[in-house]
């Protein structure tokens, strides 16, 4: 199955699926679903105290510490989007072993679903963050209309990730504690506390071949620079991202008749 339009059977079951999965965790909550909007709120106030006042100081290039703090939540947003999919991924198909023995189930839906509610809460995070900017700075630049363009390029790139962990961590158990320590590490290989100004330049390309960078840097130029969109290096990316995504579902597809025997 390629990227193509799902049956509206599929959609409908999507639909549901991800209803399930955002509001999943947080039933029985008081706060319910305002938990997914105070979470981000609180780690933005936590991230500017430690890492605006504390750590941050000889990066902030005279900027105040609110500004800082602004400045690595984008990066934490979307950083955070694609780890939630790199941690979770290994273990979808195992998780749903009773799913797997049922040969009409679309499988390759679990996967589509986590990846849109990481955006999903991505999304949720940017909504905070313009609230918190409009509050303490006033109105957010025009520019920030392109976050909608970018939260859409992280969607290929996601589901791509997602897709291929997914069905390798079907067969390679080990693969859920990886996952874990690479996302530790993709959080100080890609700049979030810090720009790309300040990596020595001899490293610096290592950092730009980090698909998150180029999702960051948009993002950060939409939102706290004069408007620097790079659209075309977007465009790039989208196409790319896409390509992998068509190829993780392939591969996710090839591996899925086998499923059954290791579940």
């Amino acid at each position: 199955m390629g990227l193509t339009a799902p049956p509206s059977r599929d959609l409908a079951l999507f639909g549901e699926l991800l209803k399930r999965d955002l509001t999943g965790r947080y039933r029985g909550s008081v706060g319910g679903l305002a938990w997914a909007f105070v979470q981000p709120l609180f780690l933005l106030c936590v991230y500017t105290l430690a890492f605006g006042l504390i750590v941050g100081a000889r990066w902030r290039q005279g900027g105040d510490v609110y500004e800082y703090g602004m400045f690595i939540f984008v990066g934490l947003i979307i950083y955070n989007a694609f780890s939630e999919c790199i941690v979770r991924a290994p273990t979808l198909i195992v998780s749903q072993a009773n799913l797997v023995k049922k040969v009409v189930f679309p499988l390759y839906v679990l996967p589509v679903v986590a990846a849109c509610t990481a955006l999903m809460h991505a999304a949720i995070g940017f909504v905070v963050w313009l609230a918190v900017y409009a509050v303490i700075f006033g109105s957010p630049k025009v520019s920030a209309l392109w976050l909608p363009l970018i939260l859409l390029c992280c969607l290929p790139a996601l589901l791509g990730i997602t897709w291929i962990l997914a069905a390798v961590g079907t067969f390679f158990r080990d693969l859920q504690q990886v996952a874990v320590l690479m996302s530790h590490a993709l959080l100080f290989l890609t700049p979030v506390f810090y720009g790309l100004e300040h990596v020595p330049a001899g490293i610096r390309p290592v950092l730009l071949a980090n698909p998150l960078t180029a999702l960051i840097q948009s993002a950060r130029g939409a939102l706290l620079a004069d408007g620097d969109v790079p659209f075309l290096s977007l465009m790039i990316y989208a196409v790319v991202s896409t390509l992998f995504a068509a190829l993780a579902l392939f591969a996710f597809n090839w591996m899925r008749p086998r499923f059954a025997d290791v579940v």
